[in-house]
């Protein structure tokens, strides 16, 4: 091993805004030259849910979303792909709650896999500036 650290360190690509990404050792994308400013955002972005459920403010989770998606997409690239993610998870619950029966049942399943993911999200985001991903979310903004 040289003095530049392990292979994949080394293996860059360079980004258009927000800077370079890396690929892990795991295998997932990560933007560690990320600020502190936006690692906060998107770790906030990410326990929107639990906000919005200490809150009882929940059917306004969108709102917040919005507000720190649309101010810093174009800051950081990683901001813009998680701030979709978080986008298509609202427009996944939405979904299922619109669905009688069938999207009811499955918000039973749905919803204590989406708040864990949002720990795991913001704690990914927020370390590694980790590109995450919920399961079980429909992805309608690509």
């Amino acid at each position: 091993m040289n003095d530049a650290g392990p292979a994949w360190s080394q293996e860059r690509t360079h980004g258009q805004a927000g800077g370079d990404f890396v690929v892990g050792p795991s295998g997932r994308v990560r933007q560690p030259e990320v600020c502190s400013t936006v690692r906060t955002v998107l770790v906030g972005s990410h326990l929107w849910p639990f906000i919005g459920l200490v809150t009882g403010t929940l059917p306004l989770l969108w709102i917040g979303v919005i507000i720190f998606w649309g101010i810093l997409k174009d800051r950081s690239r990683l901001v813009d792909d998680q701030g979709r993610e978080l986008m298509n998870v609202m427009l996944t619950f939405a979904v299922l709650v619109v669905i009688p029966i069938v999207g009811w049942l499955a918000l039973v399943v749905w919803i204590p896999v989406t708040l864990i993911s949002s720990v795991r999200g913001a704690i990914a985001t927020g370390r590694d500036g980790e590109y995450f991903r919920y399961p079980m979310t429909f992805r309608f903004i690509g």
